[in-house]
């Protein structure tokens, strides 16, 4: 039996490695399901990423689904929509949050809170290698990730400034008179 202590509670953990070492260890007598530690994998962000982080944690539905627009999260956290998009591609290339389309955020399923810890072990099971935060060095990783967003955004920026865009159409919502 070990005893394990927090700031505020401790745990008693009683191991079963006499009986079978492949049991995962039990918390008063009731088996613990192995779960996965994904923030020990989250590489030095900046404190805006960490920030944004956090309440997409609190706030996700099972399985790691957020669903919240920059607007609503930059109104939640009492900061500029502006300081929300420049932490975001923090988060993506630590590939703790991807981005599903405009609202719609998907957290890792290393971070993600799920139902069943055997839906969330499922989850890990089926990220590919390249997405897995325990593979490699996730700190380079980041960085390597990091970089190619930078680069892009000032390709964008150059194409910008020479002209070389292409205009997006936008449709009109107003109807034809007829």
């Amino acid at each position: 039996m070990t005893s394990h202590s927090c700031c505020c509670s401790s745990v008693t953990v009683r191991t079963t490695r006499d009986s079978d070492p492949l049991m995962p260890p039990t918390v008063r007598g009731i088996p613990r399901a192995r779960t996965f530690n994904g923030l020990a994998y989250v590489p030095r962000l900046p404190p805006t990423a960490y920030t944004l982080l956090l309440p997409m944690m609190t706030e996700q539905e099972p399985g790691g689904l957020v669903a919240a627009t920059h607007e609503e999260f930059a109104a939640g956290l009492a900061m500029e929509r502006g300081m929300i998009s420049r932490a975001m591609p923090h988060l993506v290339a630590a590939r703790l949050v991807t981005v599903i389309r405009r609202g719609r955020f998907q957290l890792h399923p290393m971070i993600a809170a799920f139902n069943d810890p055997r839906d969330q072990q499922r989850a890990i099971k089926a990220t590919p290698d390249d997405m897995r935060l325990d593979l490699g060095d996730f700190e380079d990783e980041y960085e390597r990730r990091f970089q190619l967003h930078l680069d892009e955004k000032a390709r964008k920026a150059e194409a910008r400034a020479k002209g070389n865009v292409t205009p997006i159409n936008r449709r009109s919502h107003l109807k034809p008179v007829g």
